[in-house]
């Protein structure tokens, strides 16, 4: 019915892929030296502190300067190279799904050039690619198009709401677990108010600042994709009952698009080793969920 399930797995998918991911994965390296200089870093100064009193005002220093440098120049950086994975992930999806690139108001396309040396460094690092393969459920290729695209982006919102959900809890666990070293640290030095409040309080602010923000936002951003995810499935149900046509579907698969295309963009980003961690777990729900649409769909043509 559709070329999704072959499509995605061409040289040309599979290098697009390895791009975004590369480009995804520099950014989340400018984001962990951010945390590096942040957490492990902030535990150090603490335990120079506990020892060395003295040394205090050099750790609340180190806490000012490890703000601004976040503020100023790691989050911008950031930034830049996320939407640049984020547009190389969109002409995936175009190429796969079958959009036009135009329609999507997703602005310039990414150089041919930057998409070769993101996915050859990528390919230095992994040479099998088979971690790439069949990235929306192979199911859907049973579908028409204009069906089977909008099963494809249900899935992949649904995924990446369930990621985000266990990462803040993962952020909440890493906080409480820093501070309550933090206090240890504190009571068995024997610090004073005075010295506690400058050189443990002062020190754990760059931590606190990106912990928070992490969890404020991967919620926010999982509040938005449950927003997708319910046009999606109410799109689905509208295909049941037979309301749309095709034509109506593909304008609305193209808004969702646009929708999911901004999410990625400002969305925050998870770090490789959690990532790692935690994206294999609903991979088999989403593609038994995607299956169990699909046949459902068949079931009422």
């Amino acid at each position: 019915m559709n070329n999704i399930p072959q499509e995605q797995n061409t040289q040309r998918s599979l290098d697009l892929l390895a791009a975004q991911r590369q480009l995804y994965s520099d950014a989340k390296g400018l984001q962990m030296v951010s945390v590096i200089m942040s957490v492990p870093v902030v535990i150090a100064w603490s335990i120079l502190v506990a020892l060395f009193p003295p040394l205090a005002v050099y750790a609340a220093l180190w806490g000012i300067i490890v703000t601004l440098l976040e503020l100023l120049f790691f989050s911008r950086l950031q930034k830049s190279t996320q939407e640049k994975a984020a547009k190389i992930q969109q002409i995936f999806d175009c190429e796969v799904l079958q959009f036009n690139w135009a329609s999507l108001n997703c602005g310039v396309r990414i150089e041919p050039e930057t998409i070769v040396d993101a996915s050859n460094r990528y390919k230095r690092k992994k040479r099998n690619l088979t971690k790439l393969q069949d990235w929306y459920p192979t199911s859907v290729g049973q579908l028409p198009i204009y069906q089977a695209r909008i099963i494809c982006q249900r899935s992949n919102v649904w995924w990446d709401t369930q990621l985000r959900r266990r990462y803040s809890k993962w952020i909440v666990f890493i906080l409480f677990v820093l501070t309550v070293i933090v206090l240890l640290i504190g009571l068995i030095g024997g610090l004073t108010l005075e010295k506690f409040l400058l050189a443990i309080l002062a020190q754990l602010t760059p931590a606190f600042v990106f912990g928070l923000r992490q969890y404020t936002e991967h919620n926010e951003a999982a509040v938005r994709l449950d927003r997708l995810r319910e046009n999606a499935e109410a799109l689905v149900q509208e295909i049941i009952n037979r309301r749309y046509t095709p034509q109506d579907l593909e304008i609305e698969s193209y808004n969702l698009q646009t929708q999911i295309f901004d999410n990625r963009r400002h969305s925050p980003l998870i770090l490789d080793w959690l990532y790692s961690r935690l994206r294999s777990e609903d991979e088999e729900k989403m593609n038994k969920g995607a299956e169990s649409l699909v046949q459902e769909l068949i079931q009422n043509p």
